[in-house]
């Protein structure tokens, strides 16, 4: 009975998000809007990235690499303008970069079971990350 609990739940979470809540990509503004924060979170990411590999003992820098690599997985997970087969991999290969440097980060760690839980019950293999 239990291992039918989970699908329900997820059906549950998914179907309390209203219309109101999905952004209209058909409309430009909104589309426009949706692109540059991606574009915005991916150049910080890789940013913060390049500046923690010239100097990955520096503490600030790591946290600011581990906060853009998770904060850029949030954005991709989350944006209507991608397709979940291309968002949700490169979502989970995020995570996984930020958790190989901070393993406690609670938002990669609940992002990335969220991920994996619904390839799961879908019956797919989980990409690997």
């Amino acid at each position: 009975m239990h291992s039918r609990l989970a699908p329900l739940a997820l059906v549950a979470l998914l179907s309390s998000v209203t219309v109101a809540q999905i952004p209209d990509t058909r409309d430009p503004a909104v589309a426009k809007k949706l692109r540059a924060e991606l574009t915005k979170a991916e150049a910080t990411y890789k940013k913060a990235k390049a500046a923690y590999t010239k100097k990955p003992k520096d503490t600030k820098l790591r946290k600011a690499y581990i906060d853009a690599t998770v904060n850029f997985g949030t954005v991709t997970m989350n944006s209507p303008l991608l397709a979940p087969k291309e968002k949700y991999p490169r979502a989970l290969r995020l995570y996984n970069e930020a958790l190989k440097l901070d393993p406690k980060n609670k938002e990669a760690t609940n992002n990335k079971q969220l991920i994996e839980q619904i390839y799961k019950q879908m019956g797919k293999p989980v990409p690997k990350g």
